[in-house]
């Protein structure tokens, strides 16, 4: 097995994405359960014991996907973002250019053929998302004005996290219901910032960039390599569209989400 640590922990991890976790962590961290699972890897709740408080440990997959999510994080301190935690016991990892990495900060790598992993700390957020929400009200029978109601003031949450986010010179370019998180005051908190990238104020040329996000919320010009903030809004734009009305149907949304291709 070979690791490579930045500090004192020491952790293994299975094919399975199952923890077994040594030293300082495990004299400090309690695993309970795991919050979720996608591509990149998984999210679990971890209680630390000493001050009986709890977190979200996400274990990220991929080595640059890990770090750049870790980097944006660590410079992000708003309301509306996921809050990352450092632990006061850990000096800043310089190496990686971040000013505070917690001590979970490490890569793990098994075999040649199998990815490593980096744990990042952060606040605990309500097991729903945004997705859930929206799932809920279309079941509800919500006049449209209730619907409304309801939905503008976590819209006008996202977009000053969204303002934010562009203000640190960053684009998400992941924006999507699934993650759009709730604290537990039910503040919204914008979340994995897998995607994230760099951003500048030249909006005449914007910087030749990788084809990504998700699909069904990508704007058309994420099909090329030049785009620019923007993509964000046209991704809080179908967010809204999502929360204010209600599509009985995916085709629904796919015949939606084509006509405002097609208007751009």
């Amino acid at each position: 097995m070979q690791l490579q640590t930045v500090n004192l922990c020491v952790c293994t991890f299975s094919a399975r994405i199952d923890f077994v976790i040594i030293c300082r962590f495990k004299s400090e961290y309690e695993l309970l359960e795991r919050l979720g699972k996608g591509g990149f890897g998984s999210v679990f709740k971890v209680r630390r014991k000493l001050i009986d408080k709890f977190y979200a440990i996400k274990c990220v997959s991929g080595k640059e996907k890990a770090l750049r999510e870790a980097k944006a994080l660590s410079q992000l301190h708003f309301t509306n973002i996921v809050r990352f935690n450092s632990s006061p016991k850990c000096p800043g990892v310089k190496r990686y250019g971040v000013k505070c990495f917690i001590f979970s900060l490490l890569f793990i790598k098994t075999s040649n053929s199998t990815p490593q992993y980096l744990y990042i700390l952060m606040e605990l957020c309500d097991k729903k998302t945004l997705k859930h929400w929206i799932k809920e009200k279309n079941k509800d029978s919500l006049q449209a004005s209730e619907r409304r109601e309801k939905s503008l003031p976590i819209a006008e949450q996202i977009i000053c996290g969204v303002e934010y986010i562009h203000s640190s010179k960053f684009i998400h370019r992941d924006l999507k219901p699934g993650n759009i998180m709730f604290g537990n005051d039910e503040t919204v908190k914008i979340g994995d910032f897998g995607l994230v990238t760099t951003d500048t104020d030249d909006n005449e040329n914007p910087n030749e960039r990788t084809k990504t996000g998700t699909r069904t919320y990508m704007a058309p010009e994420q099909d090329t390599t030049r785009y620019d903030r923007k993509v964000d809004i046209f991704a809080f734009g179908l967010i809204c569209f999502e929360m204010l009305w209600k599509m009985s149907t995916g085709h629904e949304r796919a015949q939606f989400v084509d006509l405002i291709c097609r208007i751009k």
